[in-house]
């Protein structure tokens, strides 16, 4: 037993935390597989999933702010005793060690959690390389490979610490991913310089069997995620996406890093499917789409807050129900509306809008696409009457750290909020039934540019809503139609459906 009243070195913590990961790995090994109570699995398995990412976020904000909450606290407590140790009466320092390495403890038990739920007899490798017990014989494995040439693996770990500095958060996750695959397919102990053309042109065209959901199972291998059904795969405009950055890797070994004597994928081109030009990528939702859409019980009235889908007499309102009224009225990206911070949202003004801008203070970053997208959109009358101030004023008052007005949308692993709720309301839309490919919850913004043009608005004015560009001079000069302007056009908007007559507003029976 460690002398409780003397620090514990950074040695004799790491083996202290890797035991209790042990333990807390034998406990989520012993759960029995989740068993969905409704007739939508897909959801029921998405809200774990949502409560295993909240939890690792808020562990993830005590470890970078070393500031531990009471819970993570008592269960270090409560682990450390088996092992001789009293939390409480360590010096300040090996409380330190000991409670930053159980929250990442903490962490690598939700990921598996998360991992459990999507495949109970997946085998399960920790992230973190503390409880990665092949830490070891990969580094070993590492420098005999150096010895007669680097890895495609190492190859490709300098190559995105070389770009990380200079890419955008969610491009280096993008880029990590997309590379995750070509090593799995080439294999990460081949040398890079045994790379051939013909395995890139083999990569190639195996990108174009990947199933559309590949992402569902981290634990799946390259080739598990293929498939011969033609239907289920991904788009050929996302396979090419995935192969493009495998060329700028080959490109940056060979033409700044000097590795490779010649470009394998230099003269390996991603060859495009022909497509109809009749074939209509976006489109807006129809009425009855859109009486389906709002006509769930999401909007009129669920079970509970997990039970969204069966009807009942609870109405949540939270980012589910608001985010696609404010879409549906606003046209406003997804990404717009998920990043909005309380601050952005403005009641009193004589017109109440939402200011769209980059100003994150110390809260999570916002990211306009263009330059035309920073704006000011009016508020439609219809979101005031449905309730949306009271819920504003609601969330100004929430106990909660996050600036983001729908803050419960947690950040995806590309550190973007849209990514998340994006998903859900593809399931969603499956739910209600508006299974057509081209409905999208950027179908709103196709719907409001219509609801315009059909008010017979001038163009200038409803780009100045929509965030779009005409590309003409004039539109840099001044600051462009005035909230007054903008509040008359909103309201002449000719859109399918009044969510107020389909939705009943608050203090109407």
């Amino acid at each position: 037993m460690i002398d409780e009243f003397t620090n514990v070195s950074p040695q004799e913590a790491r083996k202290l935390i890797q035991a209790c990961f042990a333990d807390i790995r034998r406990e989520v090994d012993a759960y029995p597989p989740f068993v969905p109570e409704t007739s939508y699995p897909e959801m029921e398995i998405h809200e774990q999933l949502v409560l295993s990412q909240l939890e690792i976020a808020e562990l993830t904000c005590e470890l970078e702010q070393r500031a531990f909450s009471i819970s993570t606290f008592e269960r270090a407590q409560h682990a450390l005793a088996f092992r001789g140790i009293d939390l409480k009466l360590t010096s300040p320092e090996a409380r330190a060690r000991l409670l930053d390495g159980f929250a990442r403890a903490l962490i690598e038990q939700q990921r598996m959690v998360m991992a459990r739920l999507q495949d109970p007899l997946a085998e399960y490798q920790p992230r973190d390389a503390l409880f990665d017990k092949s830490i070891k014989a990969q580094a070993s494995h590492s420098q005999n490979v150096g010895e007669i040439g680097p890895s495609v693996e190492d190859c490709i770990v300098t190559y995105l610490a070389a770009k990380k500095p200079s890419w955008a958060t969610k491009t280096y996750t993008a880029r990590t991913k997309q590379l995750g695959y070509l090593q799995d397919f080439l294999g990460r102990e081949k040398r890079i310089a045994d790379v051939s053309t013909a395995d890139i042109r083999n990569f190639r065209n195996a990108l174009s069997m990947l199933r559309a959901n590949r992402g569902r199972s981290t634990q799946m291998t390259f080739k598990e995620r293929l498939t011969e059904n033609t239907g289920a795969r991904v788009s050929d405009k996302s396979a090419s996406i995935i192969f493009e950055p495998a060329k700028a890797f080959f490109r940056w070994a060979k033409e700044e890093e000097g590795i490779l004597a010649e470009n394998p994928a230099a003269n390996v081109k991603w060859q495009s499917k022909s497509t109809s030009k009749s074939t209509l990528k976006r489109r807006p939702f129809h009425a009855h789409e859109i009486a389906s859409l709002f006509g769930s019980p999401l909007f009129t009235g669920s079970k509970s807050q997990f039970r969204r889908f069966h009807p009942g007499n609870v109405i949540v309102e939270d980012a589910k129900f608001w985010i696609p009224i404010i879409g549906y009225y606003t046209g406003m990206r997804l990404g717009e509306i998920v990043q909005l911070h309380i601050s952005d949202v403005v009641l009193e003004a004589e017109v109440p809008h939402f200011d769209l801008n980059e100003q994150s203070g110390s809260g999570d970053p916002k990211h306009i696409k263009t330059a035309a997208g920073i704006r000011k959109v009016p508020i439609h009358p219809d979101v005031l009457k449905l309730g949306f101030a009271a819920f504003v004023e609601k969330r100004r008052k929430w106990n909660k750290p996050c600036k983001r007005i729908f803050s419960e949308v947690v950040l995806g692993a590309d550190r973007q909020a849209s990514t998340q709720f994006s998903k859900f309301f593809a399931r969603f839309m499956d739910i209600v039934g508006l299974t057509d490919p081209a409905l999208t919850f950027h179908s709103f913004r196709h719907g409001a540019e219509d609801a315009f043009r059909n008010a017979n608005l001038q163009q200038y004015t409803i780009d100045s809503i929509m965030g779009h560009h005409d590309g003409k001079v004039s539109a840099s000069y001044g600051e462009g139609p005035s909230l007054a302007l903008k509040i008359n056009a909103v309201e002449a908007m000719k859109l399918p459906v009044s969510l107020v007559s389909l939705l009943k507003p608050k203090g109407e029976e």
